[in-house]
């Protein structure tokens, strides 16, 4: 009986792109789309299998009204899902390799059957329009770091990062960092922080004076030295300053020339009082 959770036997009728079509039986034949062949991403369907082939399916509905049967194989196999457990966790680092590159970031696979997303966020600006993706080649082992695990959701977030590259730094108030302008918007500038931290230098905090072109002073992909006044993990967001810099150097100047005084003072002082002694008791000579 063809209903949806039932395990039949089948035969590969035909293949094609997007998958199969599988003959169940009595002239009924379903789709075994390619997306429902394995838990691992497949991209050609005959790497899987070949016309002729006797094979297993779960149907995974049915429509009668438009006489199509669904089917997959990848339900009658684990789900890898459940066998990870909690291994993978914020921070690790892990080689994976490369299974697409779309518009917003590139997939990457850590196990079969599991992928994980680069956003497009998390790669340092180059400065050209996708720029990105030439840090990525689909079929290329990368070296990744785990950024954020939704295991509900079954979602991964990592960076593509240098083999042996240091530990991204700690981001919170009071740091003094070097980040990558990364875009212009009327309001500000954008600067990459790194992996998954982009923070915002408000126009009023760049030191600059109105009417400044802040895309010819900052260049996209130009370093450029920030403090960190403000981190709000919540709605992710960070604020940065150039300003901050020039005033602690204004008050590091000004402490310095205080202390200067002070002992300026003491020698003065000190002077003085070696003077009014000679006087009062003036020395044989």
């Amino acid at each position: 009986t063809i209903v949806p959770r039932a395990d039949l036997p089948g035969r590969i009728a035909s293949v094609q792109p997007y998958g199969a079509f599988v003959d169940l039986g009595g002239g009924i034949q379903g789709l075994l789309h390619v997306s429902e062949m394995g838990w691992s991403r497949v991209s050609d369907p005959t790497a899987v299998v070949q016309a002729g082939d006797s094979v297993t399916v779960r149907v995974l509905g049915v429509d009668d009204d438009k006489g199509k049967i669904s089917l997959g194989m990848k339900q009658l196999q684990s789900d890898p899902w459940d066998a990870v457990g909690r291994s993978y966790a914020s921070g690790q680092r892990l080689p994976g390799t490369v299974t697409r590159i779309l518009e917003f970031g590139a997939f990457i696979e850590l196990q079969p059957g599991i992928e994980a997303l680069a956003h497009l966020s998390t790669f340092p600006p180059s400065g050209k329009r996708d720029g990105w993706k030439d840090a990525v080649t689909v079929g290329a082992t990368v070296a990744v770091e785990i950024l954020a695990v939704d295991f509900e959701k079954r979602r991964i977030g990592v960076a593509v990062i240098e083999k042996d590259s240091a530990p991204a730094l700690s981001i919170e108030a009071g740091a003094r960092l070097t980040g990558i302008v990364e875009r212009h918007e009327r309001y500000g500038v954008f600067v990459f922080l790194g992996p998954g931290s982009t923070g915002l230098l408000p126009n009023e905090e760049t030191d600059t004076a109105y009417g400044t072109d802040l895309k010819q002073l900052f260049p996209l992909g130009s370093e450029i030295e920030v403090v960190v006044l403000e981190v709000d993990p919540e709605n992710h967001r960070i604020r940065l300053s150039r300003k901050a810099i020039r005033e602690a150097a204004e008050k590091d100047d000004a402490r310095a020339y205080s202390k200067q005084q002070d002992k300026g003072q003491e020698s003065s002082f000190g002077s003085m009082a070696d003077k009014l002694r000679e006087a009062l008791h003036p020395t044989d000579k």
